[in-house]
Formats: C-alpha cells, structure tokens, sequence
C-alpha cells in the first residue's frame, strides 16, 4: 500500500511542487502589497492632468474583475508623473473607481497575479478562471493530505529516507498542518459557500491568520505568517529537487 501511494505522490510531486513553490513565495509579497482594490471617489480638478495621457478601455490587468461591470468603458487616466499613477474612471458614473501606482502594479506581478493565476485573458474568462482554480486547489488540498499519510505510515520505518529526501519527509510532517490549511484554504476562496456554509471566514482564519489572539498584533501576525511561508516555500523547493531527480532517473 505505502508503495502505491507513493509512487501516486511521486508524481503528484513532479507535477505540483513548483506550483507549491510559486505559492508560497508569492503569498510574502501579496500579505505586503495586496491586489489593488475597487474604491469610489470623486475626480476633483485636483488631479493634475498637465502631463497626463487617456484612452477608453473596457478592461486591462487591473479592472478585470466583475466587480468593475457597472463602471465599464473605462477612462484610463496615466498621469506620467514620478509615482507613475494610473486613474481609472468610470465613463457611466464620473467617478474615480481605482487608482493604482508603478511599484503597486510591478510588485503584484510577484505576487497576487501568479498567485491567484490572475492573467488577463484568462481572468476575463470568469468560468474558465474559476474551475482552472478550484480544480488545481482541491487537486493539491488532496496530494498534499496524500503526502501527510505516507509521512505518518513511514515513521518508525526500520529503513528510513536518508539525505534531502529525509529532510523532505520531516519538514513535511513538522508543518503539514499549516501547508494542509494554506493549500485547503485556497480552494475555500473559490468555493462561494456550496460545500462550506461560511467559507469565507474560514478562508480568513486558515489563509490569512485572521484571528485572536493574532488580529490584535498585526506584526506578530505577519511575522508568523512570512516564517510559515518560507517553511513551506524550503519544503516545496525540495520536493522540485527530488521531482527534478526522479524525472531524471525515469
């Protein structure tokens, strides 16, 4: 049985651990500079347009998402100024529906976009977007589970792994608790409450350590959660080491 299983995680491994990896690095820089956000404002003469360039656009990497519909065409404002601010306006409205800066958009492309598989043209997909998500969670909620049981049945093994292959089967038994959360959690995010009733507060609780005593001390909290990340990023990268390895071997 543990062979079976194993060979099953082998694979798995080859194919997800990378993915693992790019999580796990990823989820640092959003925790920092998350995706920017929809905000209402009114556009004042304030705004200084001297140097400012705009074009119409129905949607770009940044107003993808639905919650954008009603706002649509868009007035895209670039300021070129030294921030390198981009308004967006909503020619329905008036109003002023994101703002964004260079560093806040060259950050995300390290962290919320490969995190969430957030491509353009894939994101405007909304059905595809979404399956493509769920499928890819719930596949990895279950190989990492998957991995957590041959840990456990190969512990007092009289021949144990030896090498990065035992430092990959103790890192993974030491946090599979939090890697099991993270990668579960994810597949919360996209669930819409169809299987969980309240999956979104669970999704704050597993994902991003929302709650007591942690929500009270933000450091603590993102201390916690870069230290846990980067375990797991350490677990992942050798699991794409010895996946590296068995593919060789092949």
């Amino acid at each position: 049985m543990i062979r079976a299983l194993a060979t099953l995680h082998r694979w798995w491994g080859i194919a997800f651990c990378l993915l693992f990896a790019m999580w796990f690095a990823s989820g640092i820089v959003m925790h920092f500079v998350p995706f920017p956000t929809r905000s209402k404002a009114a556009y004042t003469a304030a705004i200084d347009t001297s140097r400012a360039s705009t074009e119409i656009i129905d949607y770009d990497q940044w107003t993808v998402a639905g919650n954008f519909d009603r706002d649509r065409p868009l007035k895209r404002i670039t300021l070129n100024d030294e921030a390198g601010t981009e308004i967006y306006l909503s020619v329905a409205t008036g109003t002023v529906v994101l703002t964004t800066t260079r560093n806040q958009r060259i950050v995300n492309y390290a962290g919320s976009i490969p995190h969430w598989l957030y491509e353009t043209e894939l994101r405007h997909h909304k059905r595809a977007w979404t399956e493509l998500v769920w499928w890819l969670s719930l596949t990895a909620t279950i190989g990492a589970a998957l991995g957590i049981i041959i840990g456990l049945l190969r512990l007092g093994k009289a021949t144990p792994c030896n090498g990065l292959h035992r430092w990959h089967h103790i890192t993974g038994l030491t946090f599979a608790p939090f890697v099991l959360a993270w990668i579960f959690s994810g597949f919360l995010s996209m669930d819409d409450g169809s299987l969980f009733g309240d999956s979104d507060a669970l999704f704050r609780a597993l994902h991003k350590l929302d709650f007591e005593p942690l929500s009270s001390h933000p450091s603590l909290r993102a201390s916690v959660i870069v230290a846990l990340c980067l375990c797991g990023l350490a677990f992942s990268l050798t699991g794409v080491v010895l996946a590296l390895r068995r593919l060789r071997a092949a």
